[in-house]
């Protein structure tokens, strides 16, 4: 058949670097819309990548690498251990027989292509001579379809190739034959009149291939010399046990059975096979110095030993895990070897060790890693990656969105698992992952993690394939197999303690319960029922008049999938309602979140779903779309997206393994400080109002300032980095001066990228223009209110809007150097909304000692945030009680107990010229007595002069009577005072009843 011949990138020979950019698997465009905040996370890399069949050629190694079920195998070309090069796409090999599809000999690249986008049998073969850089294109007439002329390519054969073609014989009976096609010449039949082909081995100069012969399909390995087209029977196996060994070197090709070799001169093959003992019984591999075979692990994994062909070296094992070896045609022996402590490569053995020679070893680029599941839950993202095939990894990273857009962290490892791959089942909820591991012939199970913990009791099973996880909440899971598809239930799972029960179908978990519905008797209304789950304990959460659904709960949201039988509307409701918002669920099953609700539509040509999210909670959202759901990469992988019920995110993954994230939430605010109130008066104190919101994200705002329905001033802004601060001056739209009084405040907020609306923030703001103002009273002597030292405060607002008080008090004291001096403003209370309080009485910050007056003072607060002054002083003064050592008495005096007196106690006297002294440091002076029937006079002497005779009688007994007052001065001074009893104005009224003397400081 003709070739085409073209030129490419030339490869000298000599130890030469390949720097060629690793080829992108094209991705299937996922529509996202331009008014998102999202981030990408790039496309994991397999630390273990897998290759196989490898192939070298003096210093030039090729291999193929094929790592996630979906991703098209890549053939890979490296030289002396450089830069691999990628090849590109190579064919599909998954037939009953193997296909090279990439290989190396004699200078020469073969790489087996195909046009066939699903990856189909080659079509062509590129032949890349790598010294001087021309290519040589050899069609291969595939067609899938068996008939004459049908084609398959089976090998390379230097710088031609091997193909197996169909063609009837003279009988009209199918059979195939061997070609040797080469660039520039005819077909060469190299076999036929067979059934099928596969060449085990094969170089520039021939082939040991495995020929099944008509029509028994007896199989039998011949080994064809391409220069003479000689063959020679290498093998004839009775059964399909197949030799357990082959060699296959530049001189000798042969097959091993046990510790003996059988080979032939590939010199001389007709002259016969020869007879080697091997030093060991285990070999499957010979190279020209070395001997190779293998054990396979209970794990599927294996170890490959090695030993120098001479036997002068014992087997040893290699370490790490091979899954591929082969010998090249010059005669070396090439492994992909993973070893923990180094990555992995094509490793070149010499004498059964790993060579250490300069361009022995090729390291395999890192391929797409395999994320076999997505789950999202509180703002988490988790993937399964189970690419390593030794062990599979659980990762997480953290989202977040901010005025900067989304960001995700670095994924990092959860949990490192080998009890078989994650599979479709990812599940998350309360920091908690749900994994689904294992499968026949092995039991599968549930088993859930926290921090990599195993948490409870795994839950086991046969077959997976009848398991669904329904939902799941961290501490229990919803199942359904076939039996509860048949009876209508669902398995109810605790994993603390493996307790199953059946539960109604339709259930869902919430917070620690479970809920399901119930129908109401014999009526058309169904109760949604809340089962606390720790307790038992049974409520109704809410009433519908339609079958209801599935169920689905987030907080004090209740969603039925379906409202109706036969419906394809859903019902969305709060909790302790009847009546709640229709859902459209013809698409898809929508799914409830916290604060989010996701729906499903479909694109007019009916092709792609879209993913939309609703903001629940905020007047007039709508649902927006997120992205067109990607398909699977196959029927046994899981859903390539998932949402977060926890938290607004969603998430898809491309065809090149590409994580997109989205924020699918509404604009938050993360901190805001709104003064109550502000006074525009020019005082420079509060002057204006200013209030700040910050939101977690950039907005778009509108304040709105209205008295009472009135709107009375409109601001508005944009706040690239979430904050908003306005300002009023107390000004109306128009430029005036607003009112006195209280303002409702409304702002609302705009996501800039997404156009999303927030949930509106409103509260109230008090306007005022005067500084609020209050007064204080109090008696003048503590004696006029009660008979100890317990002083009744009040105080009250002389101005409108005051919200609070503040109360203080002074006292004068004298000093060291016996000079009496006004001490400093004590709080005594602070922001009180009470009017009036007892000093000296419990919550007192001092007990009030008698001689000495107390000032007593308020301010107030407003509902404006303004502070007052402080308040004239109301002053109080504590008097010095009869029985006072300060008081001197002379005469008969009598000292009497009355419970009504200052102190309980009085001095009565009834003879003329008695008297008391004392010193009156102050500038008032007031005399406290008792009245009576009987009452006496007595007279009043400052400093030897008479300053006032007062008159005791009073019909009615009137207790801590204020009888006297004098001012003595305006400053401090000392004086002297006597209290002299007089004759009585007649005999009964002539008993003079002391109780207190008061000098007001």
């Amino acid at each position: 058949m003709p070739s085409h011949r073209r030129r490419f990138l030339a490869v000298p020979a000599a130890l030469t670097a390949l720097a060629v950019a690793q080829a992108v698997t094209s991705v299937t465009a996922v529509a996202v819309p331009a008014t998102d905040v999202s981030t990408t996370l790039a496309a994991r890399t397999t630390s273990v990548p897998a290759a196989d069949e490898i192939s070298g050629s003096g210093q030039a190694v090729v291999w193929r690498q094929k790592t996630p079920a979906d991703t098209p195998a890549h053939g890979w070309l490296a030289v002396s251990g450089g830069t691999p090069q990628d090849l590109g796409r190579l064919a599909d090999t998954d037939e009953s027989v193997n296909v090279d599809a990439v290989s190396v000999q004699d200078g020469v690249a073969a790489v087996a292509t195909s046009a066939n986008p699903n990856g189909d049998l080659a079509d062509h073969v590129s032949l890349r001579h790598l010294d001087s850089g021309a290519e040589d294109v050899l069609p291969v007439a595939y067609d899938n379809s068996g008939a004459a002329g049908d084609e398959r390519y089976r090998g390379q054969a230097g710088d031609g190739i091997l193909v197996q073609q169909s063609y009837d014989d003279d009988s009209s009976a199918r059979r195939v034959r061997l070609l040797l096609r080469t660039p520039g010449s005819e077909d060469r039949t190299l076999l036929s009149d067979d059934e099928q082909y596969e060449v085990r081995a094969s170089d520039a100069h021939g082939a040991l291939v495995l020929r099944r012969t008509a029509p028994d399909w007896a199989h039998s390995f011949v080994y064809v010399d391409f220069a003479t087209g000689a063959t020679v029977t290498v093998a004839e196996p009775t059964t399909d046990e197949m030799p357990w060994g082959l060699e296959f070197t530049p001189r000798h090709v042969g097959v091993i059975d046990g510790s003996t070799l059988t080979e032939w001169q590939r010199s001389a093959p007709g002259d016969g096979s020869s007879t080697v003992t091997l030093p060991t019984g285990g070999a499957h591999w010979i190279s020209d110095d070395t001997l190779a075979g293998y054990m396979t692990n209970a794990d599927g994994t294996g170890e490959l030993f090695a030993m120098p062909r001479d036997g002068s070296a014992p087997e040893r094992d290699l370490g790490g895990t091979f899954t591929d070896l082969s010998v090249g045609d010059d005669g070396k022996m090439r492994v992909t070897l993973y070893r923990p402590d180094v990555d992995a490569a094509i490793q070149t053995l010499a004498d059964g060790r790993v060579s250490t020679a300069a361009g022995d070893a090729t390291t395999i680029p890192a391929g797409p890693a395999r994320l076999d599941a997505l789950a999202l839950s509180h703002g988490a993202l988790y993937t399964a990656d189970d690419s390593s095939r030794q062990q599979g990894v659980l990762l997480r990273s953290n989202l977040s969105a901010g005025p900067a857009g989304a960001s995700a962290s670095t994924p990092s490892r959860v949990l490192a698992y080998t009890d078989g791959l994650v599979h479709q089942t990812l599940a998350a909820a309360g920091g908690r992952v749900l994994v689904e591991q294992g499968g026949p012939p092995a039991r599968a199970h549930l088993q859930v993690y926290e921090d990599g913990k195993l948490v409870g009791t795994q839950l086991d099973f046969y077959d997976f394939s009848d398991v669904s996880v329904v939902d799941f909440d961290g501490a229990h899971v919803l199942l359904a197999d076939k039996t509860t598809a048949s009876d209508g239930t669902l398995f109810l799972d605790t994993f603390a303690d493996d307790r199953r029960q059946r539960v109604p179908a339709g259930s869902a978990l919430d917070g620690g319960a479970l809920y399901s519905s119930v129908r109401n008797g014999t009526t058309s209304t169904w109760s949604i029922r809340r089962t606390d789950l720790t307790t038992g304990t049974a409520t109704t959460a809410a009433t519908v008049s339609c079958l209801p659904g599935a169920l689905q709960v987030r907080g004090s949201r209740i969603l039925l999938t379906t409202c109706g039988a036969a419906s394809t509307t859903g019902l969305l409701l709060k909790a302790g309602s009847s009546t709640g918002t229709t859902v459209d669920a013809s698409v898809h099953t929508p799914i409830l979140g916290t604060n989010v609700l996701y729906t499903f539509t479909k694109s007019p040509d009916g092709g792609a779903v879209t993913l939309n999210a609703q903001p629940l909670g905020v007047t007039g959202a709508a649902a927006q779309p997120l992205f067109a759901l990607p398909g699977k990469a196959d029927t046994a992988a899981a859903d390539r997206w998932a949402v977060d019920r926890d938290a607004p995110w969603a998430a898809w993954m491309d065809d090149a393994g590409v994580t997109h994230v989205t924020w699918a939430g509404v604009p938050t605010v993360a901190s805001a400080t709104a003064p109550t109130g502000f006074s525009p008066n020019g005082d420079g104190s509060a002057d204006t109002w200013t209030p700040t919101w910050t939101y977690d994200r950039p907005v778009s705002w509108t304040l709105t300032l209205k008295s009472g329905t009135t709107q009375v001033r409109s601001l508005t802004g944009t706040a690239t980095g979430g904050k908003i601060a306005p300002v009023w001056n107390g000004t109306t739209q128009a430029g005036g001066a607003a009112a006195e009084g209280a303002y409702t405040w409304t702002l609302t907020a705009r996501d800039t990228v997404t156009g999303r609306a927030a949930a509106d923030v409103s509260g109230k703001v008090t306007l005022r223009r005067v500084a609020p103002a209050a007064s204080v009273t109090a008696p003048t002597l503590a004696s006029s209110a009660a008979t100890s030292a317990a002083v009744p405060v009040a105080w009250s607002a002389k101005t409108a809007g005051v919200k609070s008080y503040d109360v203080g008090w002074r006292v004068a004291t004298r000093d060291s150097a016996g000079v009496w001096r006004l001490g400093p403003l004590h709080t005594w209370r602070t922001s009180t909304t009470a009017t009036s309080a007892v000093f000296g009485k419990a919550g007192s910050p001092v007990l009030p000692v008698p001689g000495l007056t107390y000032r007593f003072y308020v301010r107030a607060h407003d509902d404006a945030g303004q502070t007052g002054s402080w308040s004239r002083a109301a002053t109080t003064g504590i008097p010095v009680d009869d029985r006072s050592a300060a008081l001197h008495y002379t005469g008969t005096w009598k000292s009497v107990a009355a419970s009504s007196a200052w102190s309980g106690t009085e001095r009565t006297s009834a003879t003329k010229g008695a008297y008391v002294s004392f010193s009156a440091d102050g500038t008032q002076l007031r005399i406290v007595a008792t009245r009576k029937s009987n009452g006496g006079r007595f007279a009043v002497v400052v400093d030897g002069k008479t300053v006032g005779t007062v008159n005791t009688y009073a019909a009615a007994t009137a207790y801590r009577q204020v009888v006297f007052t004098h001012t003595l001065g305006t400053t401090i001074t000392t004086h002297k005072v006597q209290l002299r009893v007089l004759s009585g104005s007649t005999p009964e009224r002539s008993t003079v009843v002391l109780d207190a003397v008061m000098v007001t400081r």
